[in-house]
């Protein structure tokens, strides 16, 4: 009956059929799916805002701009990311930690690829409705198979944290738009609710949606240029142009306004903060990429001016849609302009936000997935071409024959995503030759799609039965795509160490890995591959067992001796660190910095034993040193927060008075003898009865050579301590030495 495309009912109880199986599949198949790399920062970011709405604390309005004027950077610290998430609306964040209070069946992360699940049915439903709206129930029914069976759509919609549910809202936006231009002149209550409401929603998830008002104004005021046009403009009625421009402008204000409903900073200044945010998220450079695009390694900044339209609109397309998008002029070809306009309105909200990227420079990374939302409004024009392609066909013969072989182009995207659940992310289009083709070419998985699925080989393959869990490691991104699935495993845990120590068993590495060493893209599997995660029999993925064997300190100081080199005393720096021996672990990383300048486990070690030492100053300078040369060591990253952290604590007076004495005396021990005494007067201003604090001022004096200061500190010292036996001994060096 449908391939001989007699009645309309056929595709409209296609589509009810399909949208319903869709609906009740896709949030029980998102618990398959695992954690994306930015879901943390999401999910905390919503718990600020409940945190806020709640009455608990103020972080969610605090301003995310620095004393510059600039969004701070997320990835200094901590403090740094909840203020700097503030430039950022978390509507979708907000609405999943709302609901989570009231849910015990899953976990928090879990719940969110639900949630997720069912904005991305939304997404496709609404795809079709569209489809619907601007060419029948047949156009409805091509456009919901068409997006559902784009891998690359459904996968993501399983647990987007912000790009899917902004596309959804986008979506959303466009199917109301075209409800309204095929409704005008009349701007019913109810249209102008759901425009503000999805308006409002769309700019608060994602800044770049303040373009839909633009189109909301450009294509009301298309309609009425069509709707005049064939009168030449003679018989335009001004009350009613008036009172279509009132409400549109209405519906315009409040939407804008109610941008802030669920944002806590933006509450601070509804009128001017949408806007100045938008510029400012456009100037942020605080989210660079390397990614591999056409075979060559290159910064987000980087990438040629076609990156998007060929990551979004080509490599990850499967066919059904990329011969639609050829078809599209067919669209425009013998039709009527009245018509043309609302097929237009949704190939112009594909076209024109990639534009805009483009002109503005934009930065674009992992296969450009900020700007997803343009791959729906595409998916359905390229339906609607398929449809007008059908109906030049004159006879039901060939149009049987079109129609089998657009069946036949479905099944090819329909199969990889049976065969490889739950990697549909990782779809290609057969053009570049599917995963396969693009090995080596292109990302494949930026978003850590093969974390779980290692992890729950380990958890089925790893002895339960030791007295100890196996020790899991992740070299790259978030570290909580592993933490979060290892503490529910009682055999497994997860660590946070180095790759070249014996503080781990077992290592989940990425191929994304091979941005830091590009020696891994030509050697997979890597050395000690025990399992390996597969997308259309292509890796991604790699389980590692653990065989380092480390020498004792004696031993590698030995071989040092013989042979210096930089990796070896980063080695010996790990050994007298493991040996809570900061000192020495210092002076080994100094070492290996030393003969080689750009090793940045050498930085990391160097941080790490300062942060042991309080010392956060000097960490800070080693860990912002060693995330420049290794942008992405998961290690390192937190090390330097750590310290930016210390650094904030210090300056906000929050240090307890035996960590300011073990801060100036570890700067005693190093012979920064100016820096223990900056730190020692730091702790008399916070505790003016410390009899130690002026004997290690009189230490470093008279190490400086200052006798007189050195004197009058110990001095002081005995007047608070008069049995304080160090003191007086420094008390008679210093004297001693003014006498000679």
């Amino acid at each position: 009956m449908i391939s001989k495309f007699r009645p309309n009912l056929n595709f409209k109880n296609g589509f009810v059929i399909l949208a319903v199986i869709t609906g009740m599949l896709m949030p029980v198949l998102s618990l398959d799916y695992g954690m994306t790399e930015d879901a943390r920062v999401h999910h905390e970011h919503g718990k600020r805002i409940l945190d806020y709405f709640k009455g608990l604390d103020d972080k969610a309005s605090l301003s995310p701009l620095d004393e510059k004027g600039n969004l701070v950077n997320i990835s200094l610290s901590d403090q740094y990311l909840f203020k700097g998430m503030n430039g950022f609306g978390g509507s979708f964040d907000f609405l999943c930690n709302f609901l989570y209070q009231y849910v015990d069946f899953v976990g928090e992360y879990e719940f969110r690829n639900i949630i997720s699940a069912i904005l991305g049915f939304l997404l496709f439903l609404f795809c079709g409705l569209i489809g619907k709206e601007i060419g029948g129930w047949r156009i409805g029914f091509f456009a919901l198979v068409f997006v559902l069976l784009t891998p690359v759509l459904f996968g993501q919609a399983m647990n987007s944290p912000k790009d899917v549910p902004f596309a959804a809202f986008y979506v959303f936006c466009i199917f109301h738009l075209v409800k309204l231009i095929k409704e005008l002149p009349i701007v019913s209550f109810k249209r102008g609710f759901f425009l503000i409401f999805n308006i409002s929603i769309l700019v608060n998830i994602r800044l770049v949606g303040l373009v839909f008002f633009g189109y909301l104004l450009l294509f009301v005021f298309l309609w009425w240029v069509l709707e005049n046009y064939n009168e030449g403009f003679k018989k335009i009625r001004i009350k009613e142009t008036l009172l279509i421009v009132s409400k549109i402008l209405i519906v315009a204000v409040l939407s804008y306004f109610a941008i802030s409903a669920f944002w806590p900073y933006v509450q601070t200044n509804p009128l001017s903060a949408p806007i100045e945010l938008f510029f400012k998220v456009k100037e942020y450079k605080g989210f660079i990429s390397t990614q591999v695009f056409e075979g060559v390694w290159r910064n987000s900044y980087d990438m040629p001016w076609y990156y998007a339209f060929k990551s979004l609109l080509y490599i990850a397309i499967p066919l059904h849609v990329l011969i639609g998008m050829v078809l599209i002029p067919i669209v425009y070809f013998k039709t009527d302009k009245r018509k043309l306009l609302l097929p237009s309105l949704v190939l112009f909200t594909s076209l024109f936000p990639l534009v805009l990227m483009i002109l503005g420079k934009a930065n674009s990374y992992d296969h450009s997935r900020q700007f997803l939302f343009t791959v729906a409004p595409m998916i359905i024009v390229g339906a609607f071409a398929w449809g007008k392609m059908l109906d030049f066909i004159p006879n039901n013969r060939t149009k049987n024959i079109v129609f089998a072989g657009l069946t036949v182009l479905l099944f090819q995207p329909l199969l990889f995503m049976i065969r490889n659940h739950p990697f549909q992310a990782a779809y290609f289009s057969p053009v570049v030759g599917g995963v396969e083709g693009a090995y080596g070419m292109y990302e494949i998985d930026y978003l850590g799609i093969g974390i779980k699925p290692a992890i729950e080989w380990l958890e089925k393959n790893i002895d339960s039965s030791s007295d100890q869990p196996a020790r899991i490691r992740m070299y790259y991104g978030e570290q909580l795509k592993a933490r979060y699935y290892l503490d529910k495993i009682p055999h497994l845990s997860y660590v946070l160490a180095r790759k070249d120590s014996p503080d781990w068993d077992y290592g989940i590495v990425m191929l994304t890995e091979a941005k830091f060493d590009q020696n891994l893209e030509g050697n997979w599997p890597p050395k000690n591959t025990v399992y390996q995660v597969e997308v259309d029999n292509v890796p991604i993925c790699f389980v590692v067992k653990n065989d380092y064997k480390m020498d004792d300190v004696a031993a590698l100081e030995a071989k040092l001796n013989k042979n210096p080199n930089s990796q070896g005393y980063v080695q010996l720096s790990l050994l007298y660190y493991n040996q809570s021996d900061y000192f020495n672990s210092i002076k080994a990383s100094r070492r290996a910095i030393s003969l080689d300048s750009k090793n940045s486990l050498a930085y990391n070690n160097l941080c790490s034993a300062y942060n042991m030492l309080l010392m956060y100053d000097e960490a800070e300078k080693a860990g912002k040193r060693a995330v420049e040369l290794s942008p992405n060591m998961a290690i390192a990253i937190n090390n330097l927060k750590v310290s930016r952290e210390g650094i904030e604590r210090r300056k906000n007076n929050e240090f307890l008075e035996e960590e300011y004495l073990s801060l100036s005396f570890n700067y005693y021990k190093l012979r920064k003898y100016k820096k223990c005494i900056v730190i020692s007067n730091e702790l008399l201003m916070m505790f003016p009865g410390n009899s130690v604090a002026y004997n290690n001022i009189c230490s470093s004096f008279n190490e400086l050579g200052q006798y007189i200061n050195a004197v009058d500190a110990c001095k002081k010292a005995l007047e608070l301590s008069p049995e304080f036996k160090l003191a007086e001994n420094n008390l008679k060096f210093a004297e001693s030495n003014l006498s000679n």
